[in-house]
């Protein structure tokens, strides 16, 4: 293993530095007389420290540094983990604590003589204890100086470091470009990271500022409860690196340019231009005359499928699009802030997830959990009503454990393949609530998804239960999917309709005991009795790359291209439906496929609205009537319909080719050849 000694110049601050020494190490030859040289240099107990993570999230190495020295330490990496073991004993298996990685724990990170500082405090701290089972003392996080600021933002970093005019701006951005660097960073660049941690830390105008600032000291926590933390934070961290950093949009054919911004209209919701956060840049090939520039500028207003990219330099006023191509990593979603700032919080000792009982229960359920009181005296048997039909045993089984007041009924969990009536127990818990449960008794029914939460309430709407509201949010409602909401119009909240106060809020809601929604909740508001959250995870409880696969990320032809005798197909039975007068809907596993079928029949005059999904967005609808199916790529789709289906696909694929084995394959080997019609079919003609 090697020792290295490299001599690096500061460029982050105006003032001259000077040079710093870095001592750059791996950790099998960490030594008590390297430690006692390097902290030998740490005037007052203050020490900068930084880290690099591989492309899995975990940790690879740690920089502690001084005014004039550094230190770099290399961390193996860690074996994979026996899953199956860990799932047996409850929590994730920690790594054992080797001789060196002792040695730093003893010395550095939890010697009460030293006062630590870092740039994303927080994820240190759980990576220390995931990936080297290492506890930390008395840290500050240096982004909490500015709380009002995006951590992941670039003013955020030079507040924390002292203020615009004391940095040089452009170095600070290329340093801390931490949000998906192109190359690793390397040893000075760690080492420069911490040096700037300690040296904010130690000007006079901000050490007042970082002493008012809470300590991260997991050495204080228990395994379960930083276990929990640490994973919160880690499937985040892995979620995020696998989020895309170059996205190609849909939008129409011509673009124009008015006051320095270019306006484009997007065509796909999916692939619609976004508002750009502050490392994003848009670029847009174009056709104007005879020429293809390129045009680069940042999406700063964003309204329904209108985008307005601001550009430097004039171009001409009106032009030919050919692409239009995001490149960088879009900003946090609100969630992922939320649930980043929770966890960082809980790090500080600012909140007490410990006292929640619903974390307990999920987290950390050795802990000792104490449930409120119910509302009610529960019944041994609680009544269900449900006038909009009868429920299964397995239905009123489920109905009857959210209904029940028992602290083991607390958290349920509700599994069942698509088909199975998931939506109806759900409606059946609402109006059961509603009909003999307190008036005290509100709920809220959450999904990751705007179009879940509609289905729940066009369930809710059909057994005639009209007293709730329907929170959407803007992006989705506005000038893309109002044709979605116009039987629910008399219970649809937007979220820019909101007031930003809670008495404003309180106002829209009124006394409103239902709530659906799928944005974070607003929980000092209208807190709930009942929380139903509709969800789909992966059944190990893991987050692997899977669980950020798009359906757009497949090598699979557009629709246009690929399958146009099928397009046809699909039109024509869409059409005798139609004059048939007969109900029927479209589904596909491609959102591409299923834009251009929308667009397809509005040219075609046909009805278009609410007859067109993917997969995902078919959850929880059954129709009574025919439905046409699309492709093969998943049997959600084969458990949709009651009357009848066409499944539209080529015989080869089918018979002989991928898809001989799947359960489409046996079904099409079952008919046999009289179940197959083809484009020249007259009776397809004739309907």
């Amino acid at each position: 293993m090697t020792y290295t000694v490299l001599s690096l110049q500061q460029n982050i601050y105006e003032a001259t530095h000077d040079p710093i020494v870095v001592d750059d190490i791996h950790e099998s030859i960490i030594s008590p007389a390297v430690l006692n040289r390097f902290l030998s240099s740490a005037q007052g107990g203050t020490v900068g420290i930084a880290a690099t993570y591989r492309p899995d999230c975990s940790l690879s190495c740690l920089a502690f540094a001084t005014l004039t020295c550094a230190l770099v330490v290399h961390f193996s990496a860690p074996g994979k983990p026996n899953r199956r073991e860990n799932k047996k004993k409850g929590q994730e298996q920690q790594p054992p604590i080797l001789l060196g990685r002792a040695s730093l724990q003893r010395y550095i990170l939890c010697n009460s003589g030293i006062q630590l500082y870092g740039y994303m405090m927080d994820r240190i701290s759980v990576s220390l204890f995931l990936d080297l089972s290492l506890r930390i003392n008395a840290a500050v996080d240096i982004l909490s100086v500015s709380p009002k600021d995006d951590r992941h933002s670039l003013q955020a970093i030079m507040n924390a470091l002292g203020g615009n005019e004391l940095l040089q701006e452009i170095n600070v951005k290329n340093l801390f470009a931490r949000r998906r660097r192109k190359n690793a960073p390397t040893a000075k660049d760690v080492a420069l990271q911490a040096w700037a941690a300690y040296r904010a830390a130690t000007l006079a105008p901000m050490a007042p500022k970082y002493a008012a600032l809470p300590q991260i000291a997991t050495d204080t926590m228990s395994d379960v409860y930083l276990s929990a933390l640490a994973k919160i934070s880690r499937d985040a961290e892995i979620i995020e690196s696998l989020k895309p950093t170059k996205v190609t949009h849909d939008v129409k054919e011509h673009f124009t340019y008015t006051e320095g911004n270019v306006n484009l209209e997007s065509t796909r919701f999916k692939m619609r231009v976004m508002p750009a956060s502050g490392n994003q840049v848009i670029r847009i090939k174009a056709q104007v005359g005879d020429k293809q520039p390129t045009i680069i500028g940042q999406a700063r207003q964003v309204n329904g499928r209108q985008a307005q990219i601001n550009v430097k330099g004039p171009i001409h006023s009106s032009g030919t699009v050919l692409s239009v191509t995001t490149f960088g990593l879009a900003a946090l979603t609100a969630a992922e802030r939320f649930k980043e700032h929770t966890v960082l919080k809980a790090l500080q000792g600012l909140n007490t997830l410990p006292e929640h009982p619903f974390f307990c229960s999920i987290w950390a359920p050795s802990f000792s959990i104490s449930w409120p009181r119910p509302v009610e005296y529960a019944r041994n048997k609680a009544l269900v009503y449900y006038p909009g039909g009868t429920l299964n045993d397995s239905q009123d089984l489920a109905v009857q454990r959210i209904l029940s007041g028992k602290d083991k009924d607390r958290v349920i969990l509700i599994h069942g393949p698509p088909g199975t009536g998931k939506t109806t127990v759900i409606a059946a818990s609402v109006l059961s609530i509603i009909k003999y449960g307190s008036r005290k008794r509100t709920i809220w029914l959450v999904a990751h998804s705007n179009v879940a939460v509609k289905n729940i309430a066009e369930k809710l709407d059909k057994v005639d239960f009209r007293e709730f509201k329907l929170i959407v949010s803007k992006d989705f409602h506005f000038d893309w999917h109002e044709h979605l909401y116009k039987r629910l119009e008399h219970c649809v909240i937007r979220t820019d309709q909101f007031d930003k106060d809670p008495v404003g809020t309180s106002g829209r809601l009124l006394d409103t005991r239902v709530i659906l929604f799928s944005d974070r909740p607003r929980y000092s508001t209208h807190p709930p009795s009942y929380l139903l959250e509709l969800s789909r995870s992966s059944s190990s409880g893991l987050v692997t790359q899977s669980d950020y696969v798009k359906f757009g990320d497949r090598n699979v032809p557009t629709w246009e291209h690929a399958h146009p005798p099928q397009q046809t197909l699909t039109l024509k039975l869409a059409r005798i439906y139609v004059n048939q007068g007969m109900q029927y809907k479209i589904i596909t596993p491609y959102d591409a496929q299923r834009n251009a079928i929308e667009q397809q029949l509005k040219s075609e005059e046909l009805p278009w609205e609410d007859r067109c999904f993917n997969v995902d967005s078919f959850q929880g609808k059954q129709e009574t009537k025919k439905i046409i199916l699309l492709s093969l790529w998943t049997n959600v789709m084969l458990t949709r319909c009651k009357k009848s289906m066409i499944i539209c696909t080529t015989h080869d694929f089918v018979t002989t080719g991928d898809a001989a084995d799947t359960l489409v394959g046996k079904l099409a080997t079952a008919m046999g050849p009289t179940a197959w019609l083809t484009l020249s079919t007259r009776a397809i003609e004739r309907g």
